[in-house]
């Protein structure tokens, strides 16, 4: 695969180059098509009717990453290529709108990958729909049309490779190796063909890698799920028992699956982000008479380290991803009813 214009300049991964270049098309300035076809195209890719005028484009506005004004519709969109939402992120931006704005709004959550949006509020759009729209445009004879162009042909290179990759993700060794590795670090690795390349060079690892937990997240329906990463590795959390009581402050009890590692975890349930290690020391000799006594083979015990987050782990003996999403699915429920029967024994400890 050639390398387009944008992979070139070094821009090709960053959103917010993507939300500009949208925001490009959509506008006045951008003369590869003409206004009939923008507003086509705008309501192709929202699903939208009657748009018959493109008002007002903004980007960065209010926080916003991309903000469109038509004659009919206000279309708030998130744009998401390579992160996930934040914690009541978009929940935030709907009170935040319906205090400025008399209008309702139209709220989308722009992905590269099937991520889950639990806001009714929200409907989330991919970064395939948007090829697939594009890519059935005759452009303008226009300078502008080149740039275009490039741009589409980008968009085609992602959709072919998500496309590849959950077809096949056993032969993607490594999306879930290379997930910490800086790109700097990667210039000089033979891959094995040009998407391991240009997911290298696009630092794709760890979206990937969240695509294909947020996969099996959809197969998972005994208990509720969360797909987040750390450190460029993502994880999924499978949630067990919330709402236990230790120290004055409520804990809940999880399955956390993340590279070759699977954790039985203790973590406190509300504001992680500003908990302190502090607050669970005392339960360390739990934790640990509970990692000598299980029969799971959770031997390990791994000590908080800053945050109020406690587990016992232990080594998985088959990459994860080279299962089957079947056999997969069948492993975790078994870890998850591993999981509750820990937590009625921690319980046991704690009283």
């Amino acid at each position: 695969m050639n390398r387009t214009f944008f992979e070139y300049l070094g821009i090709a991964d960053m959103e917010r180059i993507h939300s500009q270049i949208l925001a490009w098309i959509f506008s006045s300035d951008c003369n590869a098509l003409n206004d009939s076809q923008k507003c086509n195209l705008l309501m192709t890719v929202f699903n939208l009717e009657n748009v018959f005028e493109i008002k007002n484009i903004l980007t960065e506005s209010q926080r916003i990453d991309i903000l469109i004004e038509t004659d009919s519709d206000l279309i708030v969109i998130e744009n998401k290529l390579k992160s996930s939402q934040h914690s009541n992120q978009l929940e935030r931006y709907v009170e935040l709108f319906s205090r400025t704005h008399k209008v309702k709004p139209k709220f989308y959550f722009l992905t590269l990958i099937d991520e889950i949006v639990k806001d009714p509020n929200w409907k989330r759009i991919s970064y395939t729909r948007i090829f697939e729209a594009l890519k059935k445009i005759r452009l303008n004879e226009d300078s502008h049309s080149v740039i275009l162009s490039e741009y589409i042909t980008y968009l085609g290179k992602l959709s072919g490779l998500l496309i590849d990759f959950q077809n096949d993700s056993k032969k993607y060794d490594m999306v879930f190796l290379d997930g910490k590795k800086k790109k700097a670090d990667k210039l000089n690795i033979l891959y094995k063909n040009e998407y391991e390349k240009f997911i290298a060079e696009n630092q794709l690892e760890t979206i990937l890698q969240k695509s294909f937990l947020t996969s099996l997240s959809l197969r998972i329906e005994k208990v509720s799920t969360f797909v987040a990463d750390t450190r460029g590795d993502a994880l999924i959390d499978f949630h067990l028992k919330p709402n236990i009581y230790f120290g004055g402050k409520k804990y809940m009890t999880m399955i956390q699956l993340q590279n070759d590692v699977i954790k039985f975890a203790f973590v406190v349930a509300e504001k992680y982000g500003t908990s302190k290690k502090d607050w669970i020391q005392s339960m360390i000799p739990k934790m640990e008479e509970l990692s000598l006594e299980n029969t799971f083979g959770y031997f390990k015990c791994n000590r908080p380290k800053t945050k109020a987050y406690i587990s016992i782990s232990k080594k998985l003996t088959r990459n994860y991803w080279h299962m089957n999403m079947d056999e997969l699915v069948i492993f975790i429920e078994k870890e998850i009813d591993n999981g509750n029967r820990l937590t009625e024994l921690l319980e046991l400890k704690l009283n």
